[in-house]
């Protein structure tokens, strides 16, 4: 994944680097076995600077969706909490119970 911040690299506003960067980062931490403090407070880093560069999405210069907001990553911010409760999750992610889902839904029996 991080091709792409060398892909997209003086082709979009630095902000927009960053906001990819401070993502990819929290995405990294949040994929490991193995979750320490420090861990935590790297992610919560990363999903601060993540907060703080989005507003670049709303900027009028290069606006390409007019009304932008950030549903799915509202429950990143309950990561570092959650991971503290029950641990690390070793990688896993939604994605993988909603292919089952669909499988188990779509395909007739």
């Amino acid at each position: 994944m991080k091709v792409y911040i060398a892909a997209i690299e003086g082709y979009v506003p630095r902000d927009v680097v960053r906001i990819f960067q401070a993502f990819l980062e929290f995405c990294y931490i949040a994929h490991r076995h193995v979750v320490m403090d420090h861990d935590l407070n790297e992610m919560q880093g990363a999903l601060g600077r993540f907060h703080h560069y989005h507003k670049v999405f709303q900027n009028e210069d290069y606006l390409v969706v007019p009304t932008f907001s950030l549903p799915c990553q509202h429950a990143a911010k309950h990561y570092p909490e959650l991971i503290r409760l029950f641990g690390a999750p070793n990688g896993l992610c939604s994605s993988i119970t909603e292919n089952k889902h669909i499988k188990a839904v779509k395909e007739p029996w």
